[in-house]
């Protein structure tokens, strides 16, 4: 014999109640925002190309041509020592 509590299926009668309005609530927000929207005009707008000029007179800058390179990293060699033999031993 089942033992039924009528106070679980008023629970469930309410949450189906209410999981029903959530959902209309979600369907109405959808349709709304995607039927009523306004209708977007269907005029192009040009804009005038713009012509891109450079202005090379500034590499004839005398400070220009005073800056010295950077000096060429050397790479390691063997003299240099990196790191430890076991970095996992502790000090």
């Amino acid at each position: 014999m089942a033992i039924v509590y009528s106070a679980e299926i008023k629970k469930q009668k309410y949450l189906i109640g209410v999981v029903f309005v959530i959902v209309l609530v979600a369907i109405f927000i959808f349709m709304r925002g995607s039927f009523f929207q306004e209708q977007l005009s269907q005029e192009v707008i040009s804009f005038p190309e713009k012509k891109i000029e450079i202005d090379f007179s500034v590499l004839d800058n005398s400070l220009l041509n005073q800056l010295q390179p950077f000096e060429a990293i050397a790479p390691l060699g063997t003299e240099a020592k990196i790191g430890r033999e076991n970095p996992f031993l502790p000090y």
